[in-house]
């Protein structure tokens, strides 16, 4: 039913926030199709920001507005994990400038 569809989801999300190098793992993206729906939704977001994170030459690139994808991200209020893993893939964003 719809509540134990989202306290699963509710749990995904925790243990994503505590360990975001797990949603890398090829076993999780290869078999993600036979995931619930918002399962899949959810993995697939995430996925962007953990392959971002893992491109030294995006994670040091600003957009238009000067701003790195860690900044961006933080904007959008994006999970913990993903902050996690872009300020694991570019520990210099989060300095303040002198």
């Amino acid at each position: 039913n719809d509540s134990n569809i989202e306290a699963g989801i509710q749990m995904i999300k925790l243990l994503y926030n505590a360990h975001p190098e797990a949603i890398e793992d090829y076993r999780i993206a290869s078999d993600i199709q036979r995931y619930h729906q918002q399962v899949q939704t959810f993995v697939n977001s995430e996925l962007g920001c953990a392959r971002q994170a893992k491109s030294q030459q995006l994670m040091m690139t600003p957009d238009d507005n000067g701003q790195l994808p860690l900044h961006k991200a933080l904007q959008n209020n994006v999970t913990l994990g993903s902050v996690k893993l872009l300020v694991k893939g570019n520990p210099h964003a989060v300095q303040s400038p002198k």
